[in-house]
């Protein structure tokens, strides 16, 4: 008779495995009904239910922001979403190295200058495919063609797409309007003019402008600041032969970049990523900052900036060739070694889908489709002035993207970084830095054709 309790313990215990008819072998509690039923857009949203997903992520506005809609996937689908973010420098780092052994830890990873590079060693999913499968995404309703052309070209290799741009952004100038109302100051217009407002406010403040100053941090906005007089990185925008940023004009260019910083930057720029940046204009430190449109939603958060409702925004100065400003995206992209590709694209497909994207852009203000920008609920929710100074951007003709599109991408934003940081850190002679760092980005040009 002592048996009969234990016997009956060892049955109730057993009791799920026998019922397992409609329990998931991942413990999600589904049934294989809910599973595999397709909602009217085509979709069987809770097929991977009880999936988790990994998402390595920069520190960024839009990782910020995203975190305000995963709950809501994850309820519309029973996957889990684990994001790691990182500064940018130990993401880079943490990117590069999961990517390259295949370790697969991130199923989804942030994507920037770096695409190209690893799209042709084999890192991150040709997307095109992915777009096909009518059962994770509805190709029309996703129109993928939306989305800027300007900010998808430095995702394309060799005519794919690798990565989904979700925050496009371009340099413009941000500037305390009552600090310029109070001492009488324009809006600079040119870059002479920025040089005479930064030298000004540098008697009243910490730094008389922010500009970043750390080695790979300096190498898109100084781009934007060479091309504006007239030079520019690479002889052609797609053969990538020869470097010519040490022309007359990129060296006046640069030397105007660098000047400012170590003239007017504040204490210790040479160490300063946007993250300083963005810190130091938030706290007031400085009344002038030359950097992307992107950082205007956190200038403008009252909850962590103090010079919220005091910021104007203005197009980037112009040099002698124009103002031709540097832009980009971070994009969004899968890994090779995910273990869960299939749940991985659902979800890149959903948050970089149009209804979600105009959820991010209306609480960041980040946006890589071009319908966005003359969305009214858009348009009403941020800076007139704002919103001019970006779309200025967009429209400027620059002579090429703003990172070369080749696999040798780290080795020449380390190359030409540290030129620039050398001349922010002391004053030399522009010329002969130049000449070395061109010497070697040639190089580096020549070794990606192999």
């Amino acid at each position: 008779m002592r048996r009969l309790p234990i016997l009956l313990v060892c049955l109730i215990m057993a009791f799920p495995l026998f019922a397992g008819g409609n329990q998931d072998s991942k413990g999600s509690g589904i049934s294989d009904d809910e599973r595999n039923a397709v909602s009217a857009d085509g979709i069987a949203w809770k097929k991977y239910s009880g999936t988790t997903l990994h998402l390595g992520m920069n520190k960024h506005i839009y990782t910020t922001t995203i975190r305000s809609v995963i709950n809501e996937f994850e309820q519309k689908t029973g996957i889990r979403i684990i994001i790691d973010e990182y500064a940018q420098d130990e993401f880079m780092t943490k990117r590069l190295v999961d990517l390259s052994s295949g370790a697969g830890t991130f199923d989804i990873v942030m994507m920037d200058s770096i695409c190209t590079q690893a799209a042709l060693a084999g890192w991150i999913e040709n997307l095109e495919p992915w777009f096909n499968r009518r059962d994770l995404v509805d190709k029309a309703a996703y129109n993928v063609n939306d989305i800027s052309p300007s900010f998808k070209q430095a995702f394309t290799v060799n005519g794919s797409l690798y990565a989904i741009p979700v925050s496009g952004e371009k340099q413009i100038l941000f500037y305390r309007k009552d600090v310029f109302q109070q001492k009488g100051l324009k809006v600079p217009a040119t870059f002479d003019e920025l040089y005479e407002t930064a030298k000004l406010l540098k008697q009243e403040y910490p730094a008389g402008i922010l500009l970043r100053g750390q080695k790979i941090h300096t190498v898109s906005n100084c781009t934007g600041v060479i091309w504006s007089y007239g030079g520019k990185i690479a002889d052609d925008p797609t053969q990538y032969n020869r470097a010519v940023f040490n022309s007359p004009e990129g060296i006046r260019g640069a030397d105007m970049y660098t000047t400012l910083a170590r003239e007017f930057g504040p204490p210790g720029i040479g160490n300063y990523t946007w993250y300083e940046c963005v810190s130091d204009f938030q706290q007031g430190k400085a009344a002038m900052y030359l950097d992307m449109s992107v950082f205007m939603s956190q200038f403008e958060d009252p909850s962590s900036s103090q010079v919220a409702g005091k910021v104007g925004y203005a197009p980037m100065p112009a040099g002698p060739a124009g103002s031709k400003p540097t832009g980009g995206a971070w994009a969004v992209s899968m890994s090779t070694a995910s273990k869960h590709k299939d749940a991985a694209f659902l979800f890149l497909s959903w948050i970089t889908g149009p209804e979600v994207s105009k959820q991010l852009a209306l609480e960041g203000g980040i946006a890589a489709r071009g319908s966005f920008l003359n969305d009214p609920e858009l348009v009403n929710k941020y800076p007139a002035d704002w919103l001019a100074a970006y779309q200025h951007g967009l429209a400027a003709e620059v002579p090429e993207t703003t990172f070369p599109i080749i696999s040798k991408n780290e080795e020449y934003l380390d190359t030409i970084g540290t030129a620039f940081n050398s001349l922010i850190l002391r004053k030399r002679d522009v010329k002969p830095v130049l000449d070395d760092a061109a010497a070697k980005v040639t190089i580096l040009f020549q070794e990606s054709k192999q």
